[in-house]
């Protein structure tokens, strides 16, 4: 039980360092947190609430609530996903406009000639050597 509770405040510690959202979420995070600890304090509760849902144990419930919580997440961070890959597809199709535009106003230059590299050099200048060869 003490485990429970101690994790149950190292989320709110983290939650509370990370005060980036808004306050709507932060509440409702600390009110989850508030009602796992209720459960974790007193487990009878939730046999008590669950009876008044309709749902055999307490321990059920708790199940249930995490899978439907679960799924919310899920969803969220799904339409997240979407909005994020139609902005990049956006911003995609404006970088390829301007570009295009750059080019119409002042075309590139020609890419310079590669350099020789200094291996293929050295094996120019350089004698072979032949297998027997005792030259070194």
């Amino acid at each position: 039980m003490i485990l429970l509770l101690v994790g149950l405040a190292a989320t709110g510690w983290l939650i509370f360092l990370r005060r980036n959202r808004l306050p709507i979420h932060i509440m409702t995070v600390f009110g989850l947190l508030v009602a796992g600890g209720a459960a974790v304090i007193f487990p009878e509760m939730t046999q008590k609430v669950a009876e008044l849902v309709g749902v055999g144990r307490g321990a059920d419930l708790v199940t249930y609530i995490a899978i439907v919580a679960v799924m919310f997440v899920l969803l969220h961070y799904y339409t997240k996903f979407v909005e994020l890959q139609r902005q990049v597809t956006e911003l995609t199709r404006e970088i390829a406009i301007l570009r295009t535009e750059v080019d119409r106003v002042a075309p590139p230059a020609p890419e310079p000639k590669p350099l020789q590299a200094r291996d293929e050099r050295v094996d120019q200048e350089a004698p072979r050597l032949v297998a027997g060869d005792d030259r070194v």
